[in-house]
């Protein structure tokens, strides 16, 4: 049976277009784990279309071109262990925006940092039950 969408994929995927697909797709690797699950070079053997998979989530990324500029965003992510991640995110390249903290009235220890490309990334474990 075809279905409307690939296996364990969500409805839902965050897009990124970057100036250096390659080298972000490096980090993130490096930092969540991350793995590959399609990828699509040009024919400068830049990226295309890559499809990393964060856990549960499925991120794709692509080289930035003439009509599809780079852009930044935010994104948040779960994580087993908010401090080894974030200390790996550090250690790989990324700039510290926050330390994890956890805040009073927050289920969550939370920190953020700004990857190779621009973008904001928080990372949090639930330290504390939500409801």
């Amino acid at each position: 049976m075809t279905t409307y969408k690939p296996e364990k994929y969500s409805s839902l995927a965050p897009y990124l277009i970057v100036d250096d697909a390659q080298k972000l797709v490096d980090q993130l690797t490096t930092i969540f784990d991350a793995t590959t699950l399609r990828r699509f070079d040009r024919e400068d053997g830049k990226i295309a279309h890559i499809e990393l998979r964060l856990d549960d989530t499925v991120l794709m990324i692509s080289n930035s071109t003439d009509n599809y500029a780079a852009n930044k965003t935010m994104l948040h992510i779960y994580v087993p262990d908010v401090f080894s991640t974030f200390q790996l995110a550090i250690d790989n390249g990324c700039q510290i925006i926050e330390k994890p903290v956890n805040k009073e009235g927050d289920p969550d220890t939370r920190g953020s940092f700004y990857d190779i490309a621009g973008n904001y990334w928080a990372v949090s474990t639930q330290t504390h039950p939500a409801y």
